[in-house]
């Protein structure tokens, strides 16, 4: 009976031990910032078209075409920064005037501020668009910071931008401007997979 009363007593206290040793949950949780904001994005690209497809008949106005577009952007208001722009649009314009988009943008930037702080980063944008009318293209897109560099490591960050654009007179340039809103959370330090698009950006070894 002893024995068995030592027995039952050594193990109560290995588990004592053991719930001891255990790490507090609540010590291990990032301090996470997070921000809300809204701003605008311009670019100035210039776009080389491939035709795709006719659609199969013999319309001329019935085609599939990809636009591979190059040139600037700038971001203002919660994101401030200068950097290149690659866009990829591939338009389906099999129905006679329903054409319908897909696009991916990439923004990288050597520097960008966001919310304060400053580093590399790659901004993507993912959308689908329609031409209800002629000379109107009307966009709805997802915003996603991919990765960051110097103060922007381990920023995540996502939102939505809106694109109404009017084709203007012959010789008058086009002002496009998007709006944009933002969630970013700062203090993550988890890796989405895409780090390697930042990798020859400044501040890509950095601590910070």
């Amino acid at each position: 009976m002893k024995t068995a009363v030592a027995l039952r007593a050594l193990a109560i206290g290995l588990t004592g031990l053991a719930l001891v040793g255990q790490p507090n949950a609540s010590a291990d949780k990032a301090q996470v910032e997070e921000f809300y904001g809204t701003g605008f994005r311009e670019a100035s690209v210039l776009s080389v078209q491939h035709n795709l497809s006719d659609c199969g008949d013999a319309d001329p106005t019935t085609n599939v075409v990809l636009f591979n577009n190059t040139g600037t952007v700038t971001y203002t208001g919660i994101l401030e920064g200068t950097g290149q722009v690659r866009t990829t649009t591939i338009s389906n314009a099999c129905v006679p005037g329903q054409a319908h988009l897909g696009i991916r943008v990439l923004d990288t930037f050597e520097s960008l501020t966001v919310a304060g702080r400053t580093g590399g980063a790659v901004v993507e944008i993912i959308g689908s668009g329609r031409v209800p009318a002629t000379g109107i293209q009307i966009n709805d897109n997802t915003v996603r910071i991919l990765c960051g560099t110097g103060q922007l490591k381990g920023i995540h960050a996502e939102g939505t931008l809106t694109a109404s654009i009017r084709a203007e007179a012959p010789g008058v340039p086009r002002i496009d401007y998007r709006p944009m809103q933002l969630w970013v959370h700062f203090g993550h330090r988890h890796d989405v997979g895409f780090d390697f698009l930042c990798q020859d950006l400044p501040g890509h070894d950095s601590d910070d």
